[in-house]
């Protein structure tokens, strides 16, 4: 097999002394939908190798919810016979897709296992929503069979009190007779079942995971068996990357149990999200504990720190300013975080400059990718991430990236452009939509859709998305280096910079600012705050005060998309 010459990108110098000859990791080229990639050298290659990683874990605590626990296992034990029934009852094949729509609890992720070690396709559906909006995604997935809980089945019966695929319920609710079935009833364990996942092709699909649909609807991106292990491959190499890294610049040495990978998971954010799936494929394959709240609460979180031992914490910036504010955050229950992983919005430098001060000997990370790239592309933490905290950091080890101009052509250092990504963890494509997957998948590498610059330092920052830029008079603007600067300013909670239409400009810069409890502030405050930092053509014309908290996605980013329909109408 031919090798390809790789186009080496700069990359975190303490990442590739671990990836040299002899260092904990290693990589090596594998084809991947007819492109050669890099992957993880005897890492597992699908979800099967994973499952059999986990398998001997058995008496060990898989997941807590709600005072109920499961062992490893039961948890096999109950996958085993709900993958029975898919193959005999249901008759689910590889490729064919099953709904997931609940709460976040014990029941999905035995259906996830069960879904995909029978070979079938879970759809994970955003079960907030409103009827209509989890139909589509049923429908968009083509999926043949639902499994889903007593409270989304009546909130989907009000709206199709029919429908034609066959259900697994959980918990007390009508069922149709021969068509749908009780999920406690099929979950029974028994000694004739034996949990044997199905040995899935790389390229096999392995689960479906709705875009965050902040403009028109949310497009349905098929990831592979090989995507998803390769992810869980490189999560945990760049765990071993922070140990390192904390051990280096605070010179601590963590005991194992509080180290990156081996704290519990808990799981803040919805499941049906990419921070949900893969931080659950990871805990299963390392034996650590899954931690479920069924909703974010800050005293449960303060819990978990307390009680169970969480030293790495998941975060987007508005649960962490929650629970810095909180009056369990003393220095000593806040030291016993080590490190602290963002990977949604940016974090101001107002609360970044109070974690610097309040948790020194925390290491902070920022990790940038989408649910396109199964979560990986840039990550940085630590001094490095300090030192640049509007960055995303380097490419991830096995990951490319390039950025093009609107013509192709690569961009110079410091120069912006569109940032695309080569890796395995692409996913296949957007199901039922040839066009947006053409427009996205093309020759190996995925178009973002994010404009960035890359430093000569080889670090990347994410600019804004493609379509969040505002042309006003002439002048691109993008909005997220003004809504930046707006969150700088310590009387700003919240805030979104946006596009109104006019007639001479052809737009003109907005800024809708969520006021922060008992601030004063006004409309010349935040021009002249803005025109301390930005070009004068980057300085909102229009600014709105309001004490009204801003439209959020599942995954916690501001719901551009929800806002925009607000305003407009």
């Amino acid at each position: 097999m031919q090798i390809k010459k790789w186009r080496t990108n700069v990359r975190d110098p303490l990442a590739e002394r671990m990836l040299a000859p002899g260092g904990t990791y290693a990589l090596e080229a594998a084809t991947i939908a007819g492109y050669e990639q890099q992957v993880f050298t005897g890492a597992p290659r699908n979800l099967a190798g994973l499952y059999r990683q986990a398998m001997h874990f058995g008496d060990r605590v898989m997941a807590v919810q709600d005072g109920r626990s499961l062992t490893f296992a039961e948890g096999f034990a109950k996958a085993a016979a709900l993958a029975h029934a898919l193959r005999n009852r249901f008759n689910i094949r590889a490729g064919t897709k099953v709904a997931v729509v609940m709460s976040n609890r014990i029941e999905w992720i035995i259906s996830m296992l069960a879904i995909t070690a029978v070979g079938g396709v879970a759809a994970l559906i955003n079960s907030r929503g409103v009827a209509e909006e989890m139909l589509r995604a049923i429908e968009t997935a083509q999926c043949e069979l639902v499994i889903m809980d007593a409270e989304r089945a009546a909130i989907i019966a009000a709206e199709k009190p029919d429908p034609v695929w066959p259900r697994i319920i959980v918990g007390a609710s009508p069922l149709r007779m021969s068509r749908d079935a009780d999920y406690s009833e099929l979950t029974v364990p028994c000694t004739d079942f034996e949990f044997l996942p199905d040995e899935m092709g790389t390229e096999e699909g392995g689960i479906v995971l709705f875009t965050s649909g902040t403009t028109g609807f949310p497009k349905a991106a098929l990831l592979s068996h090989g995507a998803l292990a390769h992810s869980v491959a490189l999560a945990c190499f760049m765990g071993l990357v922070q140990d390192s890294r904390y051990k280096e610049e605070t010179g601590l040495n963590l005991p194992e149990e509080r180290r990156s990978m081996a704290t519990p998971a808990v799981i803040l954010g919805p499941m049906f999200h990419l921070s949900g799936i893969m931080p659950i494929f990871r805990a299963i394959s390392l034996g650590t504990t899954i931690h479920i709240m069924s909703k974010w609460s800050v005293d449960i979180a303060f819990d978990m720190i307390e009680t169970v031992g969480m030293s790495r914490l998941s975060f987007v910036p508005t649960m962490l300013w929650d629970m810095l504010r909180s009056p369990r955050a003393t220095p000593e229950t806040l030291a016993k975080v080590a490190y602290m992983a963002n990977g949604a919005a940016a974090l101001n430098p107002t609360l970044l400059a109070e974690i610097r001060s309040r948790m020194p000997n925390c290491l902070l990370s920022n990790t940038y990718g989408q649910t396109e790239t199964t979560a990986w592309t840039c990550s940085i933490s630590g001094a490095a991430y300090l030192d640049n905290p509007g960055s995303c950091g380097w490419p991830a080890p096995s990951v490319q990236v390039s950025i093009r101009r609107d013509d192709g052509s690569e961009a110079d250092i410091g120069e912006a452009g569109e940032l695309w990504v080569s890796s395995a963890g692409l996913m296949t494509e957007y199901l039922g939509d040839e066009k947006a997957t053409a427009e996205a998948l093309q020759d190996g590498w995925l178009a973002s859709g994010d404009v960035a610059i890359m430093d000569k330092a080889g670090i990347v920052t994410i600019v804004d998305r493609k379509k969040n830029m505002v042309i006003s008079g002439g002048e691109n603007i993008y909005c997220a280096e003004v809504e930046r600067v707006l969150a700088d300013h310590p009387a700003v909670r919240d805030c979104i910079a946006y596009g109104l239409p006019d007639e001479r400009l052809g737009e003109r810069l907005a800024a809708h600012i969520v006021v922060a409890d008992g601030a004063a502030l006004s409309e010349d405050d935040i021009k002249a705050h803005c025109r301390d930092h930005l070009a004068i053509y980057k300085v909102p014309r229009v600014v709105v005060l309001s004490h009204t908290t801003l439209p959020r996605t599942a995954s916690g980013k501001v719901d551009r998309g929800t806002f925009l329909r607000q305003i407009h109408g």
